[in-house]
């Protein structure tokens, strides 16, 4: 895949050519387990075009149109889950949210 220029998840160029990849957005629902202890099951809230582009090493920087996304959600990629740590919804650009991410173990 042809790299996006770093800033083009939030510059002010077409929503529509940046968005070249599928990711699915899942949520986790805490589950208790036999011992009491909880842990997170995903369950998937949708598939959506983004455009993803490294941020430093491990995290990305993901635009995309507003959607139900949330600090915590996970996004999947091919071969790849990351973590949204940051929304960031610009009123000058309503058109898209951007997402920061780090990729999961």
């Amino acid at each position: 895949m042809a790299a996006l220029p770093a800033d083009a998840a939030v510059s002010g160029a077409g929503l529509a050519g940046l968005l070249r990849e599928r990711v699915t957005v899942s949520r986790g629902d805490p589950v208790r387990d036999a011992q009491g202890g909880v842990s997170a099951v995903f369950a998937p809230v949708g598939t959506v075009w983004a455009g993803c582009v490294p941020d430093g090493e491990r995290r990305w920087r993901i635009a995309m149109r507003p959607c139900d996304v949330a600090v915590g959600d996970r996004i999947e990629r091919v071969a790849m889950q990351l973590r949204v740590v940051r929304v960031l919804a610009d009123p000058r650009m309503p058109d898209r949210i951007t997402l920061f991410a780090e990729e999961e173990p």
